[in-house]
């Protein structure tokens, strides 16, 4: 009853408000935090983790054995769900060179991903195999849905030969745009860390220092959208009869739950800070700088009811949507992001001054 309560709240309370006006340097301040708390660490961790991705796929294809193929998989996993924690920042160096959709290409709605992948393990191209050249192949198979299928993909055939020479291809292809996207947020003067904290200066990237604090808004917005929209959205279906585990993104690793709350707790964080005290997060300038402690505690006990109940499905998600019981806990889910969603465009946007009517994961 509590959990529905919070979800009509959310759902009543998106009455559009007056965007507020601020000072330039509290918003300079929150996009600083964000940066530095935020969104350099979670691509310092990704680039760390693809680099051991890299290292494993290495070892398992120089010497094949049960325990290096573990390892392998175990070390895609982890550069997996260092990625989902990180997702969310689409704008910047991940935008660039459609690095965040070469990481990812999901939703696949055509199956492009497999088919492509297929035409490479027909064709058995040694060239695209060379370091470096695999930042050529189409864009859907250079990331971690092309790497799944060669490593979890239940009719296929063990990663051995050159289909283990194509996984380490993809593996060194994400390490390097791992590398490239982390390196383009902290060096050099021209760095994004630079590009943001310049913001509101002469020939900088961002008119105003609010201008940085909109893309780093869609950024949070867009964890939540993408989770209710398509994670969700598109195994569930109309109906228990109609339910599509297979359409569930990471379905063959059974990481697709995972992924989902990762996404949230990420979201989770980047408004109430890493360490959920609001410090280095959107909470500390909405109860400090917007004076609007009521908002704040809602959106606070929003996120922990959604995570909450991410965390309380016992089964993977690709069964979970077959399942009454557990259908039930992520249609309750669905319903909690998609009334976060829209509290989020319609009361966090007021708070903070910026403007409504775009679609936040097409940019506009």
């Amino acid at each position: 009853m509590i959990r529905l309560l919070l979800v009509l709240v959310l759902l009543l309370s998106g009455a559009q408000a007056a965007a507020a006006e601020h000072d330039a340097a509290a918003y300079r301040a929150l996009n600083a935090a964000l940066v530095a708390e935020h969104i350099v660490p979670r691509y310092a961790r990704f680039a760390g983790a693809a680099a051991g991705l890299e290292r494993k796929a290495d070892a398992a294809c120089a010497k094949a054995s049960p325990e290096n193929a573990g390892a392998f998989r175990d070390a895609a996993l982890a550069a997996q769900d260092a990625w989902q924690s990180v997702q969310h920042i689409r704008f910047g160096p991940a935008e660039q060179d459609m690095r965040s959709t070469r990481l990812a290409f999901w939703p696949d709605v055509r199956n492009r991903t497999g088919r492509e992948l297929d035409a490479l393990l027909r064709a058995r191209d040694t060239t695209i195999l060379k370091p470096g050249a695999f930042a050529g192949a189409k864009v859907v198979v250079q990331g971690f849905p092309a790497l799944e299928r060669l490593l979890f993909d239940p009719d296929g055939a063990a990663a051995t030969g050159y289909r283990c020479a194509l996984a380490r291809a993809i593996a060194g292809n994400v390490a390097a745009i791992a590398d490239a996207v982390h390196r383009g947020w902290t060096e050099g003067g021209d760095s994004y860390v630079s590009e943001i904290a310049k913001a509101g200066g002469e020939f900088a990237r961002y008119r105003t220092p609010k201008e940085a604090t909109l893309d780093l808004f869609k950024s949070l917005h867009a964890a939540v959208e993408m989770v209710a929209d398509h994670k969700l959205g598109r195994p569930l279906g109309d109906s228990l009869a109609g339910a599509r585990p297979k359409l569930a993104e990471s379905w063959r690793s059974g990481r697709s739950l995972d992924n989902i709350r990762r996404n949230l707790e990420a979201a989770q964080a980047m408004y109430m800070g890493e360490d959920g005290s609001g410090k280095g997060g959107f909470s500390r300038f909405v109860r400090d700088v917007a004076k609007d402690a009521q908002l704040d505690d809602l959106l606070r006990r929003a996120f922990a009811q959604t995570v909450a109940t991410a965390a309380s499905v016992k089964l993977p998600l690709a069964e979970a949507v077959s399942d009454p019981a557990e259908r039930a806990k992520l249609e309750t889910l669905k319903t909690e992001a998609g009334a976060l969603k829209a509290i989020l465009a319609q009361r966090l946007t007021a708070a903070l001054g910026i403007p409504l009517g775009f679609n936040a994961l097409d940019g506009d």
